[in-house]
């Protein structure tokens, strides 16, 4: 013991060094680690566990979220599909409204070109893979054949030709080497007002709308969402038992499916539904390629002859 130190002097148990020395100092900091009491540090970053871990919560998260993002998104779109058809179907009101009474016509190729084939829109659409149809390449991104349109066009009363395409619709078509969305996705029913059979082929064709009595007007379509690869002019015809064709219900033309397995349907009263197929054949995947027929009976293809226009009694 050091003179002027005491036994109770708390110092002279541990420590002979002085207060506020460079050996004190240390002194306290080996004390503080002996008794677990570690100073603070300053953390500049994560560690790679920590990352990892927040990374894997991220892909946690993604992988719940994406799904019902993808589903809300096709929900969406199938909504704006609908209402896309309503407004064709408004316009086709007021057409025949302005017409005493009389449908828009629904021609083929020629449709709208000339007068005496009117038709509620014109335009060829293809692909660039379909060397034939080189001449009407243009006519798959050409939205004035849409709206103001040809002779007999819809278009003074549509005014956007956005409405005349499916959100959900991506074709295009590859003009001097560049890619080009299409401008179309929808067709009329062969059987209101079409130029073709002047008897409907034992069928009643619809020329005013006080002729569509059977299928009544709450049941008989009118626009339809087309699959991309069959689409082309303005009519989309369903093959009718006992017809001239003498085939079975079948496609001809064959409907969209691109909303999660159906499409979006117009009807004479004004309503919209959409209706989902049942036959894997006619949920077919876009190829890009012209859809060539195949006649065999499909009960989708039944379902929507039914609605199109039914057999004239004798």
């Amino acid at each position: 013991m050091l003179p002027g130190q005491h036994l109770s002097d708390p110092r002279s148990r541990f420590s002979t060094h002085r207060v506020g020395t460079v050996e004190s100092m240390k002194f306290q900091t080996d004390r503080q680690t002996i008794f677990g009491v570690l100073p603070s540090r300053r953390r500049d970053a994560f560690t790679l566990v920590e990352l990892l871990v927040v990374i894997a919560i991220i892909a946690v998260l993604a992988a719940l979220l994406l799904p019902a993002l993808g589903r809300a998104k096709a929900r969406a779109q199938t909504i704006q599909c609908l209402n896309n058809l309503r407004q064709l179907q408004l316009a086709w009101f007021l057409y025949a409204g302005d017409q005493n009474d009389r449908l828009p016509g629904n021609h083929d190729e020629a449709g709208g070109r000339v007068l005496g084939a009117e038709s509620w829109v014109s335009g060829w659409l293809t692909y660039e893979t379909s060397p034939a149809h080189m001449r009407w390449f243009p006519e798959s991104t050409n939205t004035l054949l849409l709206v103001p349109g040809g002779y007999g066009s819809i278009g003074q009363y549509t005014k956007s030709p956005a409405i005349y395409k499916c959100p959900a619709d991506n074709s295009w078509i590859k003009i001097n080497g560049s890619s080009h969305p299409r401008v179309r996705s929808v067709a009329m029913n062969r059987f209101m007002n079409s130029a073709h059979d002047g008897d409907g082929g034992g069928y009643s064709l619809f020329r005013r709308l006080t002729d569509i009595i059977d299928p009544p007007p709450e049941k008989a379509w009118v626009f339809i969402d087309e699959h991309e690869d069959s689409i082309n002019d303005g009519l989309f015809l369903v093959a009718s038992p006992g017809a001239s064709l003498g085939v079975p219900p079948a496609w001809l033309d064959l409907p969209g499916s691109r909303h999660n397995g159906g499409a979006s349907i117009a009807f004479a009263d004004g309503h919209c539904e959409f209706k989902k197929w049942t036959d894997p054949r006619t949920k077919k995947r876009v190829e890009r390629i012209r859809y060539i027929p195949i006649i065999e009976e499909n009960p989708d293809a039944a379902w929507l002859q039914e609605r199109s226009t039914a057999k004239k009694q004798p």
